[in-house]
């Protein structure tokens, strides 16, 4: 389904449907004494459709095998599952795929998803969710007694229900990995209507990491020597110039990139740029291709076959320069040094963590204009606020990472 039709769907059914579902969920909670005192057993996270925030989420997925007697569950649109099986954190028959190519086909995920909760003995829910109001729904319908989320308390704008036992005050102010690691604080103290967790934010520091796997690296290898001819001593820079389909502003100028890469080749003649996207982007990465001109500037559209080659990719590269989109999470898997455009919405919240990246943010006063608070809908048409990025500083900041990491030797 597009953005637009699931925010429609969102807005006149999910509005009733979290009021009815909530207010049934307080009823069942009184009469049955409410939520269960004890440590968690099962937990299930709600995660649907950000696939980059299940990476900024790792430390708290982590933090819940800890905490509970069994692993952890997650439940995600199915298009996204992928970006979840990175972490390996997961069993497989402990994620539900739910789809949403159509509303009937989500009507039926739905109900299998009530049973599936049921069979895994699903006691504690966290909705990792700030926009969507079917992760509330879910919450609910997945029966689990203790249901820990974020909350709008006195603030104004999206209604979600007030079903949580233990809601949890959504802070701007901080890293969406504390954020999330807020949630788990919460769920180790009694239940309460009062804005929490009242304790310090604890540190998310990102500890997953992928294993460099030399089949796949091979693998890579090949479609390269057979789009170009690699120096001996070939560095790979990977740009990502597409931020996808559904939010086009997040996307830097395609004449920026094309200029940045030829200024890359430029610097050094062992300097190799990789074209990086998913098919929606091939046009403009063409594009791109096509205004460089230069055989060591390689359209690499679809030659990466799923998130594993993309991650191999960043192990055998000296930087990835990307738009504010799910590859600058993803690379944090990865010792590779990152550079993130970031306009629409701000690094101060989702910036990759990491201490070898460079978030670049002009800071304007109308950014970031895609919020919790507007269902990420901006009105606005003309990014300036990525128009003032410079080719110049990216450019900087990229070689500055490179030469640190070159300085610094093999991690």
């Amino acid at each position: 389904m597009q953005l637009s039709t699931m925010r429609r769907i969102d807005a006149l059914v999910g509005r009733p449907l979290c009021f009815l579902l909530g207010s049934w969920a307080r009823c069942v909670d009184r009469l049955s004494g409410g939520s269960h005192p004890e440590p968690p057993r099962r937990v299930l996270f709600v995660e649907l459709s950000e696939m980059g925030s299940t990476i900024i989420a790792a430390p708290a997925i982590q933090r819940a095998h800890a905490l509970c007697e069994q692993p952890p569950c997650f439940v995600i649109f199915k298009r996204n599952a992928d970006s979840l099986r990175l972490l390996g954190l997961f069993k497989e028959e402990n994620i539900f795929c739910l789809p949403d190519t159509s509303l009937m086909a989500m009507f039926f995920g739905v109900l299998r998803f009530r049973s599936w909760c049921h069979q895994r003995g699903i006691d504690t829910v966290v909705d990792l969710e700030l926009y969507a109001r079917i992760s509330s729904i879910l919450t609910v319908i997945s029966g689990a007694r203790t249901r820990v989320g974020f909350h709008n308390y006195r603030a104004e704008g999206l209604y979600r229900g007030n079903h949580l036992t233990h809601p949890v005050n959504y802070n701007v102010y901080q890293h969406m990995s504390a954020n999330f690691m807020a949630l788990l604080d919460a769920l180790e103290k009694p239940a309460s209507e009062e804005p929490g967790p009242r304790c310090a934010p604890r540190p998310a520091e990102q500890v997953v990491s992928t294993p460099i796997k030399l089949d796949l690296q091979k693998h890579l290898m090949e479609q390269l020597k057979q789009r170009c001819e690699l120096p001996a001593d070939a560095q790979l820079i990977i740009i990502n110039p597409e931020a996808g389909t559904l939010l086009p502003i997040r996307n830097w100028a395609r004449k920026n990139f094309a200029l940045l890469s030829q200024r890359l080749l430029e610097r050094d003649e062992r300097n190799v740029v990789i074209l990086m996207g998913v098919p929606d982007g091939q046009a403009t990465i063409e594009w791109i291709h096509q205004e460089v001109d230069d055989p060591r500037c390689v359209n690499f559209v679809s030659c990466t076959r799923n998130l594993d080659d993309v991650l191999q990719l960043c192990h055998l590269s000296r930087v990835l320069i990307t738009n504010d989109s799910g590859p600058a999470h993803f690379a944090t898997l990865t010792p590779i040094p990152i550079v993130t455009l970031f306009g629409p919405e701000t690094p101060t919240l989702y910036g990759p963590r990491g201490p070898h990246n460079a978030n670049l943010f002009a800071g304007l006063a109308c950014s970031p204009c895609l919020t919790a608070f507007n269902h990420r809908n901006s009105g606005c048409t003309d990014n300036i606020c990525l128009q003032r990025i410079s080719v110049q500083q990216v450019l900087d900041a990229s070689c500055k990472l490179m030469d640190d990491a070159a300085q610094a030797g093999p991690a």
